[in-house]
């Protein structure tokens, strides 16, 4: 071998070296970055001229690990969406024997019915009345009131995760382009894949997603259930338009709305294709979910107010009249208790504060003034039509023969164990979470390796130095010759 062909064999191992050694600095330090992937210096023989040649730098990267981390973000995204949902509904309607719960207000109404029975003539137990059952009232269209809320959120929510969407899809595409063209120059493109990367992360909690690896070190996007999201330089173009406020009784087109792929409105059918993540959870809460609390709750409502708008019960009654509570002043029909939990109140009738008179709640709500003060047999009846057991209301969702505290207690242990399944679903799903994540983890950046492969650069710098100081001494007692 020739001095200069040994000067250029040491030459060419020092700067791979020394391309090593920075590759290894920058693996060390981006140990805990998100998107990062561990870096490794691709080397070839140079048959030419002898020596190394740096071929590249190699992103590692386990594609299968990274898919099973973004289809557990998925399942996270949608589990804790329904989570947070089901959490809120059973704070709202409450735990059973709880003491904000609907089944104690209903209870203290039975309980202050039972008092004002033994002393009818006690105004302050006619009042005591008269505000249990307005709290009952109010507590209803506060359940009522969560639930057209968690339905505005979810409306909201999905409209922002459209949004970003769009936008993460669209830096996607950018990213592929400049990948694209930094590949074919032969340059690092190694961080614009790493950033490709945390996009693509972000889009994984909202959409479960899978990545196809295309040429010039373009991916392609798909959901998994087969939607095209990015295949090629134009992403997809997702819309959703709806008010942010979403009430009682609005189904889907009717006015709410689906997506939008591509100027095409999607079928119910069709959504499908986006299921699995957060997005789909929240038309979830919004379509199915909500609805059904709100369904369950205008029964109760319209239980409650049959059992104290009976003439049997109250004899002052007409056909047509209103009974203890009312539809926002009407009378409550059975065609029409979509959304009845939001508007039930309390009749004015026996509500001083609104013009109404104590007497009429042992009197009856319609009768004449001056009945007797020690009268309670109204009075017991109501307490009595709470309790007494009778047939579900026709349409509801309810079966069998109950007393109307059964049925709260009922409603509000469907609640709870939702709430606990949705959690159960949860821990699962992360646990699944922090299994893959740890193989990830394993699976990229090992300091101890980076470490060992350090050694290695240094030991094969030493080397190639020495060749240097070699050749060096040569050419010094050439000289002196």
């Amino acid at each position: 071998m020739s001095i200069a062909a040994a000067i250029s064999n040491a030459m060419s191992g020092l700067g791979a070296t020394a391309r090593g050694t920075e590759t290894v600095a920058g693996n060390i330090a981006n140990v805990m970055t998100p998107g990062y992937a561990r870096r490794q210096v691709t080397l070839s023989a140079n048959t030419l001229g002898g020596g190394v040649r740096i071929d590249g730098i190699a992103r590692i990267v386990n594609a299968t690990l990274v898919s099973e981390v973004r289809l557990a973000a998925s399942s996270i995204g949608e589990g804790a969406t329904r989570t947070v949902f089901h959490q809120r509904m059973e704070a709202v309607v409450g735990l059973p024997g709880g003491a904000t719960s609907l089944s104690s207000a209903l209870t203290n109404l039975q309980t202050a019915l039972s008092a004002a029975a033994t002393r009818p003539d006690d105004e302050l137990r006619l009042a005591q009345v008269v505000s249990a059952a307005d709290l009952l009232g109010r507590r209803l269209n506060d359940a009522s009131d969560a639930v057209q809320s968690a339905r505005s959120t979810a409306q909201r929510a999905i409209q922002s995760e459209v949004a970003e969407l769009n936008t993460s899809l669209e830096r996607v595409a950018t990213l592929n382009t400049r990948i694209a063209i930094l590949d074919s120059d032969g340059r690092d493109a190694t961080p614009l894949m790493d950033e490709r990367q945390r996009l693509i992360d972000r889009i994984a909690p909202i959409v479960p997603i899978q990545e196809v690896t295309r040429e010039q070190g373009k991916v392609a996007l798909f959901t998994i259930e087969g939607a095209v999201l990015l295949d090629g330089s134009l992403p997809a173009r997702l819309d959703f338009a709806g008010a942010d406020h979403v009430a009682a009784g609005q189904l889907v087109g009717a006015p709410l709305q689906l997506l939008t792929l591509n100027g095409t409105a999607l079928t119910a059918g069709q959504m499908r294709l986006f299921s699995g993540g957060s997005l789909s959870a929240n038309f979830q809460i919004r379509d199915v979910l909500a609805p059904q609390m709100q369904s369950e709750l205008d029964d109760l409502a319209f239980d409650l107010h049959q059992r104290l708008a009976d003439p049997l019960v109250d004899p002052t009654l007409t056909p047509a009249g209103t009974g203890l509570f009312t539809d926002a002043g009407a009378r409550a029909d059975a065609a029409g208790t979509v959304g009845l939990a939001g508007r039930i109140t309390l009749n004015t009738a026996v509500d001083p504060s609104q013009g109404g008179q104590l007497w009429r709640l042992r009197s009856g709500l319609e009768a004449l003034p001056g009945g007797p003060v020690g009268q309670s047999d109204i009075l017991l009846a109501f307490a009595q039509a709470l309790d007494s057991s009778q047939p579900a209301p026709a349409g509801s969702g309810f079966t069998g023969t109950e007393g109307l505290a059964t049925r709260f207690g009922v409603i509000e242990s469907r609640v709870a164990s939702r709430r606990v399944d949705a959690q159960s679903e949860l821990a699962n799903r992360n646990a699944r979470q922090s299994t893959v994540m740890s193989s990830l983890m394993s699976d990229g950046v090992d300091s101890d390796a980076e470490m060992q492969r350090l050694l290695h650069y240094e030991q094969s710098y030493a080397a190639n130095a020495r060749v240097l100081m070699a050749v060096d001494d040569m050419i010094n007692q050439i000289l002196r010759m």
